[in-house]
């Protein structure tokens, strides 16, 4: 085992992976090892988890991508189709006014960062999703949190490269800031 997977710690702590797996990490990696794992795609490691361990879905995919990680297979923010990162902010406005202010092309205008969005699909109050400079994801979720709160979930999916990370992360949460005090204002 290389210094690299000994030193890596996963998300969730071994008593929550046991209980819904019947296995720790250690455990759980020692088998994907044994089953030849880090030859495997993504999707065979799954498959090994769920066909042959009975690991339910959700949990097949938690264990392969800390599998993943762990063996230098998969960074943090990286997934199948590129890299990912997400921001949220709770704003004391009703959901309706948080959604118009992001769905109405010139209210968006006004705090979203500087780029390209392409709506193609959307739900009032619901959610927005669409093409984010070209070759990258944006879904934007909206949750009621009280009569006066809201919520809106940032997520910037198919990132080319891992650089991209942070830099829309910073612009998202500095977005995310202006948006709330347009609703303070």
């Amino acid at each position: 085992m290389s210094s690299k997977a000994t030193a890596y710690v996963p998300k969730m702590a071994d008593d929550a992976v046991k209980a819904k797996t019947g296995k720790t990490w250690k455990s759980w990696f020692s088998t994907l090892d044994k089953a030849g794992a880090k030859q495997l795609p993504h999707k065979k490691i799954a498959e090994v988890l769920s066909k042959q361990h009975g690991v339910p879905g959700w949990w097949s995919q938690m264990v392969t991508v800390e599998y993943e990680r762990a063996r230098g297979l998969r960074e943090t923010h990286q997934t199948a189709s590129g890299y990912s990162v997400s921001a949220t902010k709770t704003i004391a406005t009703t959901l309706a006014k948080l959604y118009a202010a992001t769905a109405d092309a010139a209210s968006r205008k006004k705090w979203f960062p500087r780029g390209t969005f392409t709506p193609s699909s959307q739900t009032k109050n619901k959610y927005l999703n669409g093409a984010w400079n070209g070759d990258a994801r944006l879904n934007i979720g909206f949750y009621a949190k009280g009569d006066d709160k809201a919520q809106i979930a940032i997520q910037v999916n198919k990132l080319a490269a891992k650089e991209h990370v942070e830099s829309e992360r910073e612009a998202w949460k500095t977005a995310l800031t202006k948006l709330q005090r347009s609703f303070t204002a």
